[in-house]
């Protein structure tokens, strides 16, 4: 008579290390997926600070060569009466630039009227395509995307005197100031200052 053989376990994984595994595998998987998701919100945001850093930067550097160039030359209205060189007030000002480019050669002058305005919500550039601008002579407005929440100018005339309008008032001649002190309030960097030395 033969004797049965013994039976061996059957070879294998068990419900419960199938599951534990499974559950392992989840909450690492869960784990990366927080990490690449903080990974990535983190990135969003650097490329957002750097590009509105940038933005801002190239702003103000537009603004300091735009008064860095300032014209001594009176502008003229629309009536025919000259006006002073720069006018400025806390939150804009208008002048008129020198080394206005003309790479296609076109018969202009190489002076460029233009303006900054704070209106309380937006920093806007104006450019005038001629330097005495007429009454119906519009300007080119570009609208700076920048989060500005306040704009503030103050001039310095040559005896050290800072005002907040230019030229002063009772002023005897129209010369340009000595320095213009701006001050600009962001969103997300804060209040910038930069003074620029003019003569």
């Amino acid at each position: 008579m033969r004797t049965p053989r013994p039976r061996h376990p059957a070879s294998g994984y068990t419900l419960i290390e199938v599951l534990v595994a499974v559950l392992v595998f989840a909450v690492l998987a869960a784990s990366a997926y927080s990490a690449l998701n903080a990974l990535s919100r983190a990135a969003v945001a650097h490329r957002d600070h750097a590009s509105e850093l940038a933005a801002l930067q190239l702003t103000l550097t537009r603004l300091a060569a735009d008064l860095r160039q300032l014209s001594h030359r009176s502008v003229r209205d629309g009536f025919g009466q000259a006006g002073p060189a720069l006018n400025g007030s806390i939150t804009g000002l208008q002048g008129t630039r020198s080394g206005w480019s003309n790479p296609n050669e076109l018969r202009r002058s190489q002076l460029q009227r233009f303006a900054w305005q704070f209106d309380g919500r937006e920093l806007v550039r104006l450019a005038w395509p001629v330097t005495d601008p007429a009454p119906g002579v519009a300007p080119l407005t570009e609208a700076l995307d920048l989060a500005v929440r306040d704009l503030r100018l103050a001039y310095r005339d040559a005896q050290g005197g800072w005002h907040d309008q230019w030229p002063p008032r009772n002023a005897s001649d129209q010369a340009l100031p000595a320095a213009i002190d701006l001050r600009v309030d962001t969103a997300r960097f804060g209040t910038l200052r930069r003074l620029l030395v003019l003569e």
